[in-house]
């Protein structure tokens, strides 16, 4: 749930900085409520301690205002997840994830976003050691499973955005905290205390739109920053900085309409820990196409291109090269309802140490029902 709430409790500090003239206002006015699917499964060819991991989340995201300049947000997500063994044994967990609940309000006339949210400890704390398992490989970065962490304590994070047009481009910056109290975990009968640290986040963003007014551009820089994790009052760890830098073009080409390329590299400083093997971290470089084809105002088709590359740590694993491609389609089917699926299968091969390597397959499917009235 961790990713979860920085890709929505600091939605609009970390996404492009447009976002902040025009949209704030109805993002705040509107009411919407989506109900989605992200289902994703990747099968290890000649792994001998998992064959196969499937992870099943229905995300639901509930907006409605409360004024002209204040809204609120309530984001969760109930989840399945499935490991299958080479002997035949599954191992399931099945929970919910913590829950947000976010006020946005907006400032002056667009000029700029305050947020302040809470999270909710729904999720579980208490692991066995298959639900460990689990866990560890839910948030394995290159596999990107829609849940990456299943519980945690109360959580507080609070985020402001700004935004002004500067000639021909609008210039943004953002800031965000995410404050994380103290909680009890289990693992496999063993209870112990969980501080986990703080994060803070800070976002430079630019965006323009070109004459034609069909071509636009926009690039983010993010720094984050973590506070050492304690367990029984003792440091034990403390992520390493992180740095994101992510550039988006979207133009028109032939039948398509638009064509978006999203480029992203993420590269993180090492980590402090006493366990050695800790202390390094694979970084990540990301492509993605998007290719829209409109066959009408309310029907149109897409197809998905992407690559993520990730480097090896010092003990020559982690890396990974994995592509995809796909597709899926926008229906409106109505002036408040909308379906958006999409399918991507996915290939490659992931580094487990010096010299090996496992092929994998993957499936992903996302979508869902939305409505803004």
């Amino acid at each position: 749930m961790r990713k979860y709430f920085l890709l929505t409790a600091l939605t609009l500090v970390l996404v492009v900085v447009a976002t902040a003239f025009g949209q704030n206002a109805r993002f705040i006015r509107s009411r919407h409520l989506q109900l989605g699917v992200g289902f994703k499964t990747w099968k290890f060819e000649g792994a001998s301690g998992v064959t196969r991991f499937t992870q099943t989340a229905f995300p639901v995201v509930y907006r409605f205002p409360l004024s002209n300049r204040l809204g609120v947000d309530f984001v969760t997500s109930p989840f399945l997840s499935k490991a299958q063994k080479p002997a035949g044994d599954d191992v399931k967990f099945n929970n919910v994830t913590d829950t947000l609940v976010r006020a946005s309000y907006l400032i002056g006339n667009n000029l700029a976003l305050l947020t302040f949210g809470v999270g909710i400890p729904t999720g579980q704390t208490e692991l066995s050691s298959d639900e460990l398992l689990l866990s560890g490989l839910a948030a394995n970065r290159p596999l990107d499973y829609p849940v990456s962490s299943f519980g945690t304590g109360l959580t507080l994070v609070a985020g402001l955005a700004v935004a002004q047009p500067v000639g021909s481009w609008v210039i943004g910056f953002g800031a965000g905290y995410a404050f994380r109290q103290e909680y009890d975990a289990t693992v496999s009968g063993t209870a112990f205390t969980v501080n986990p640290g703080n994060e803070l986040n800070l976002t430079f963003g630019l965006d323009r739109e070109f004459a034609d007014g069909r071509t636009k551009f926009s690039a983010d820089l993010i720094y984050t920053n973590y506070s050492e994790d304690k367990s029984e009052g003792q440091a034990v760890f403390e992520a390493g900085d992180k740095f994101v830098v992510r550039g988006q073009l979207l133009f028109p080409l032939g039948l398509f309409d638009p064509v978006i390329v999203t480029a992203l590299y993420r590269w993180r400083l090492d980590n402090r820990s006493t366990n050695a093997a800790l202390l390094d971290n694979s970084n990540q470089f990301h492509a993605r196409a998007v290719f829209w084809h409109p066959l009408s105002r309310s029907f149109r088709l897409k197809y998905v291109v992407d690559a993520d590359l990730y480097s090896n740590t010092v003990d020559g694993a982690n890396g990974a090269t994995l592509f995809g491609f796909g597709g899926g389609l926008f229906l409106r089917l109505s002036r408040i309802v909308a379906l958006d699926p999409t399918v991507v299968f996915r290939t490659g091969k992931i580094n487990t140490g010096p010299g090996t390597q496992v092929d994998v397959t993957g499936l992903e499917v996302t979508g869902g029902l939305a409505f803004t009235y």
